[in-house]
């Protein structure tokens, strides 16, 4: 957290970003937490393994993640992995004790974007975190609707997941070769999720051209905005029926 001056007088500056540190020995993880206290306009979450980071994933808004490789539960390649096909707009820095000769660059292969030998000098650890966290997306999406990207994305039979942000939270919907395949918002996957991000409006959506998650939607894309569409319209007609009642 940091403080800003306004007329001479303090006040603190609340953050802005999020890094998940995943580390399961515990005195690597107290030095690495105090280390990155000094990154103004960043908080820093926690997890002692890959299968609690995936648990924390589902409910915050990350912004980088750096990860250990051997964890128990869940080990650091499996998080890697798992965070590229999932969560593809989060860029992942990995801060091992493995040498090269052991995980053979494995970590760049899953779709790590940088590597630190353990101790890391803490400076340059944060000013890479700080680069991560500044990375664009692929594109950001503006002037079209969320049913009319996804019928152009559909027309053009492209792959990727769109990252869609709104007053209700952050949710992700993965398109493969057009098809609306798999969607997920906090602690529901697929067609609910689905249902729950496009029923949102005042979005923000920024797309990244990949999408390697299994495939939990087969509904036809127009079926699929039909159904959302009409719930939404219930939706509004309930919460005006109700807003009437109480006057």
């Amino acid at each position: 957290m940091s403080i800003t001056y306004n007329q001479g007088r303090p006040h603190l500056e609340e953050p802005t970003k999020t890094v998940l540190l995943v580390e399961d020995d515990r005195a690597t993880q107290s030095f690495l937490n105090r280390g990155l206290k000094g990154l103004n306009g960043f908080r820093v979450l926690l997890a002692g393994h890959g299968q609690e980071a995936l648990d924390i994933l589902t409910r915050e808004e990350v912004n980088v993640l750096v990860t250990d490789l051997q964890m128990p539960v869940l080990d650091g390649y499996q998080l890697i992995g798992e965070v590229s096909a999932r969560y593809p707009h989060i860029p992942v820095i990995v801060v091992t004790s493995t040498p090269p000769e052991e995980h053979g660059y494995a970590p760049f292969r899953l779709g790590a974007m940088s590597l630190f030998a353990k101790p890391p000098r803490l400076s340059a650890l944060m000013d890479e975190i700080r680069a991560a966290a500044a990375m664009p997306t692929d594109a950001a999406i503006r002037g079209l609707s969320l049913a009319s990207l996804l019928q152009l994305l559909h027309w053009e039979r492209k792959s990727c997941t769109l990252v869609v942000r709104a007053k209700e939270g952050l949710g992700l919907l993965y398109i493969q070769e057009g098809a609306l395949i798999h969607g997920a918002f906090r602690d529901k996957e697929g067609i609910q999720a689905v249902f729950e991000i496009l029923g949102w409006e005042d979005i923000h959506v920024e797309m990244v051209s990949t999408c390697r998650v299994e495939a939990t939607v087969s509904d036809p894309l127009e079926e699929l905005l039909m159904d959302a569409a009409v719930a939404r319209d219930h939706k509004k007609a309930q919460a005006l029926a109700q807003g009437e009642g109480m006057e």
